[in-house]
């Protein structure tokens, strides 16, 4: 789980260009749509606050921690042979080093990092992207995403969104607006993603 981390990362760099924002905040201007924020707020270098809080990330990317289960969850899906695939707005180095740092670099057979698109969620390419690799089919395919950009991204690409809201990330985003994207399901735990897949096969 990285979101603390990018906050933190922007946190720190936005405090030294002399700008405090909440959290919620630098999620909804500062996560995304940078040529949109960047009209926002044009006394920021964009491209430079974000290659500073990338390598605030990298630089603590030992202190991540997993969602719980995470682990075991997804070894249970792919004991039951299901496709996993891996969607991020990270660089490929940062993605790599985390999932490693944390043992998970095994259980994704195709990752599409931030270095393999032009545009980012929520833009469908990332997710029409990875469908096509691992040449998966859209009808039986449903990515869990934990933002209002995920659920957007995946309606935009002809496939089911099951919208993560767990109690971790209350402090970053405000649940009750996220499930105003309408997603086909919503869990509060990986093991009730788990449940939904399982049942659905």
């Amino acid at each position: 789980m990285t979101l603390h981390l990018w906050i933190e990362g922007y946190t720190s760099e936005l405090k030294k260009l002399g700008f405090t924002f909440s959290n919620e905040v630098i999620v909804e201007d500062f996560f995304y749509e940078h040529d949109k924020s960047a009209v926002k707020y044009p006394d920021i270098d964009f491209e430079y606050l974000v290659q500073q809080a990338r390598k605030y990330v990298f630089d603590h990317v030992s202190s991540l921690e997993t969602y719980p289960d995470a682990f075991s969850v997804l070894e249970k899906l792919q004991n039951n042979n299901i496709a996993l695939t891996l969607v991020s707005s990270s660089t490929r180095k940062l993605l790599k080093k985390g999932l490693e740092e944390v043992g998970l670099n095994k259980f994704f057979s195709v990752m599409v990092s931030a270095d393999d698109i032009m545009r980012f969620k929520p833009d469908p390419e990332a997710f029409n992207q990875v469908i096509e690799i691992a040449k998966l089919n859209p009808k039986n395919t449903i990515i869990l995403g934990d933002s209002h950009n995920d659920i957007i991204a995946a309606k935009a690409a002809g496939i089911d969104s099951c919208l993560f809201l767990p109690e971790e990330n209350k402090i970053f985003y405000n649940f009750d607006k996220l499930k105003k994207t309408n997603p086909i399901y919503c869990v509060k735990s990986l093991n009730d993603f788990v449940e939904i897949i399982l049942d659905t096969e």
